[in-house]
């Protein structure tokens, strides 16, 4: 996985962990949707190689053209991922219904070492992930994925040793087929799968 250029400004590494999940939650301000295109400089997602469940390759090279949207878990996670989890698999069921098709969807492990394929596929299993557009992705290192996070999504990865926790961002993110971070969508808290799927399609529409 390689560091993309760019890099966020010094609020994000001044902040605590507190911060981050009350940004990951809140959408920053307490919003469930944000437009990253209106800053200055555009979110661009990095360079990765990884495998999925099914220990097939997943690379960032073969996501070019397509849209996408993502997130970070980890299967022993005891808070949050708890409810990004089943939003997510929520989510996908309202994609299906409302028939927005060609968006996969790619959660990153941010517990590489301990998350397995097989350990994902019995995660996604729990949750009633449908693997046809949905990968869960592992077989990268930690400081890996803590610099592509940073880079592509403008948050933080920390373990909290003594929480048994990994702090990670809570947040949704639509990729378009260049790349690029159009929206942040609140995955936890202020989650909303039918206006979710409703700023996608518009998105993707004046694309």
């Amino acid at each position: 996985m390689k560091k993309s250029a760019g890099f966020f400004g010094v609020f994000l590494l001044l902040s605590g962990c507190s911060f981050l999940y009350e940004d990951a939650s809140e959408s920053a301000q307490g919003e469930s949707i944000i437009d990253t295109t209106a800053t200055e400089d555009p979110w661009v997602t990095g360079d990765f190689e990884a495998v999925n469940q099914h220990e097939e390759e997943v690379t960032s090279d073969m996501l070019e053209g397509e849209w996408w949207i993502t997130k970070t878990i980890f299967t022993r996670c005891p808070t949050v991922c708890n409810v990004m989890s089943p939003n997510m698999a929520e989510l996908q069921q309202e994609m299906e219904e409302e028939d927005v098709e060609d968006v996969r969807i790619v959660s990153f492990t941010v517990d590489p070492e301990f998350d397995t394929p097989e350990r994902l596929e019995s995660y996604g299993e729990s949750y009633g992930a449908d693997f046809d557009n949905w990968d869960f992705l592992t077989g990268y290192d930690e400081e890996e994925i803590q610099s592509y996070a940073l880079d592509s999504f403008k948050a933080q990865i920390q373990e909290v040793p003594e929480q048994d926790d990994i702090m990670h961002p809570t947040r949704f993110y639509l990729v378009a087929p260049d790349g690029v971070v159009h929206r942040m969508y609140a995955g936890e808290d202020n989650f909303d799968a039918e206006a979710t799927v409703e700023d996608m399609k518009q998105v993707i529409s004046e694309y």
